[in-house]
């Protein structure tokens, strides 16, 4: 009788279990939960994998093999951020405003509720600014917001929208370096401004620097 784990080679099937995979992204969501909690009451210098372990749990041991640092769990929950703000919905609202000043107004919401969704986790980014992952994933978090910037110049230059001798590459440089995580924080935390004061200095900024007056 053949063995039914065996294929015709005489290998035998790797063994995967729902239930196995289950418990496993389980466990990564209440690590990552549990220390998203933790950087916001003790900020990321101020949190330990003990920490985390004890809260999801754990033992320390299971956080390392899940994510091998503490600065990895970081960079697990930055890449997060566009799925909890609805990204997808928010690039198809953009694309689908065909008004040049409502399309910055609507990229400016969607900017302030990606950022104000993900404070905690920028926050512990900032304290992990050192750790590898996170500078890894900083560049290619900017890389991806220029490239869906990039989108919205090119919208803007096909229906003329642009100011006169202001270049695509141009706009798009203005465009990234105002809607990045910097100035946000400094209008909430340094100037202690609402997440609607700063979306709506932040729409009209868009619309003075990138649209024809």
């Amino acid at each position: 009788m053949v063995d039914p784990s065996q294929t015709g080679h005489g290998t035998r099937r790797p063994y995967r279990s729902p239930a196995r995979r289950q418990g496993a992204a389980d466990t990564r969501q209440r690590i990552t939960a549990a220390a998203s909690e933790l950087f916001a009451e003790h900020g990321f210098a101020g949190t330990t994998v003990a920490n985390i372990a004890a809260r999801a749990e754990v033992a320390a041991p299971t956080i390392y093999a899940t994510f091998g640092s503490k600065g990895a769990i970081v960079r697990a929950l930055l890449a997060q951020m566009e799925q909890n703000a609805d990204s997808a919905g928010w690039t198809r609202r953009i694309t689908l405003e065909k008004d040049p000043h409502a399309k910055l107004a609507v990229f400016a919401q969607w900017t302030t509720a990606l950022l104000s969704s993900s404070k905690t986790v920028i926050a512990a980014a900032r304290g992990a600014a050192a750790d590898p992952a996170i500078i890894e994933l900083r560049d290619e978090g900017d890389r991806h917001r220029r490239q869906g910037l990039a989108a919205v110049i090119a919208a803007l230059a096909q229906v003329k929208a642009l100011p006169p001798g202001l270049s695509q590459e141009h706009a798009l440089d203005r465009a990234w370096m105002l809607t990045g995580v910097e100035l946000y924080l400094a209008a909430t935390e340094g100037c202690h401004w609402s997440d609607k004061q700063y979306e709506e200095w932040l729409t009209a900024l868009l619309q003075q620097q990138l649209l024809s007056p």
